[in-house]
């Protein structure tokens, strides 16, 4: 009996200390890093924060104790955010026409497809499967070209793109011969071309105003601060399995909490400015692009506001669009004005040619 009483308040134990670090990682969607930065670390263990409270919900159950409410009322308050990450479907929806339909198409093209040039005989496959896309509007991020011919360069893409009448390119920062930014491309009328101001040194947010048969709407394309892993940063956590003892891993994560939390500071000012533009926007607004950030992060619970996720609203499955080697998140997307669009198809193809899975969104102008 005895023994069967400290097993019993081990396992309580255990479970409210999982349930307060499901709590911590919720507040993070909602508190600013630059406020308090300790609940943006959690945002990465989401998932597996959930699976931890839904095991001690099934192990209480077994056991016939209430306490299986602790992680079963969390969870239900937390559903937003499971649905965000996971979303889950009863049935399936009946399928919808577009009447207006509009395509859109957002891809980190991991620096151009590494700046190769593009030829009919040895094609630049990033470049080539934006061509056979063929969607209305195309954003790319980590937009780069070179001034050296042997690369691909800005009269390239011009040439590559001529399809799109119409384009919003920015740079943000030239090193040597290589030019990085951000690119939409239009098959309609851009009247309209900003850079929304923000600090960082590399990345960047535009938005377009983009007239669509009449229907004025904007586009804002982003690619939010990145966590400037290196391969080298990636392969630490790997080493572990050589030495796992805690001053290593104490050196890991102090490592990984200086790089993490530099980035997570400056993506919650970013997106503090980019939900400011969604909000004082005149036009119906379409958000979408690279935010570095999971769903349960301040990032992109502050830029979606009122706005609906196409994957979470007619997705399924896990949605990764980013795959790195054991490295898979979700934190490419585009979100919509739900007054102005309906989603009719989400698209996501797993073709190795970046890092980044590119997006393709179907939406129909109401």
């Amino acid at each position: 009996m005895f023994g069967k009483a400290i097993v019993k308040w081990l396992m309580l134990g255990s479970n409210i200390l999982v349930a307060i670090i499901l709590l911590i990682t919720l507040s993070g969607s909602i508190i600013s890093p630059e406020k308090f930065i300790y609940p943006a670390y959690f945002s990465l263990a989401f998932p597996i924060i959930l699976v931890l409270n839904v095991v001690f919900v099934i192990f209480w159950l077994l056991v016939r104790n209430w306490y299986f409410i602790i992680s079963l009322s969390l969870l239900l308050f937390s559903a937003s955010q499971i649905n965000d990450v996971f979303p889950i479907r009863f049935g399936e929806k009946a399928a919808q026409v577009a009447t207006k339909p509009l395509t859109i198409l957002t891809y980190n093209t991991m620096m151009s497809g590494k700046l190769k040039k593009h030829t009919a005989n040895k094609p630049n496959t990033v470049m080539q499967y934006v061509l056979d896309a063929n969607t209305d509007i195309v954003c790319l991020q980590e937009f780069f070209t070179s001034t050296n011919r042997e690369y691909i360069t800005h009269e390239d893409m011009i040439r590559i793109f001529e399809k799109y009448r119409y384009r919003h390119i920015q740079y943000k920062q030239k090193i040597g011969n290589r030019r990085m930014g951000i690119a939409t491309f239009s098959k309609y009328p851009i009247i309209n071309k900003q850079m929304i101001h923000y600090t960082s040194r590399f990345n960047l947010s535009i938005f377009s105003d983009i007239n669509v048969n009449g229907k004025i709407i904007r586009l804002v394309n982003n690619h939010l601060e990145s966590n400037r892993l290196t391969e080298k940063d990636k392969d630490m956590p790997i080493s572990l399995k050589d030495k796992f003892d805690a001053e290593n891993i104490a050196d890991i994560t102090l490592h990984f909490s200086k790089k993490l939390g530099m980035a997570y500071k400056l993506r919650s000012s970013q997106a503090d400015a980019v939900a400011k533009v969604v909000e004082a926007s005149p036009y119906s607004v379409i958000v979408c692009g690279d935010f570095n950030d999971v769903p349960p992060s301040y990032a992109y619970t502050k830029v979606k506001g009122k706005l609906i996720d196409v994957f979470t609203e007619i997705g399924s499955g896990p949605g990764w669009t980013f795959n790195d080697r054991f490295y898979h998140f979700r934190i490419d997307y585009v979100l919509y004005d739900s007054t102005a669009f309906n989603p009719i198809k989400f698209q996501m193809d797993k073709v190795k040619y970046s890092d980044h899975y590119p997006v393709i969104s179907k939406l129909n102008i109401r």
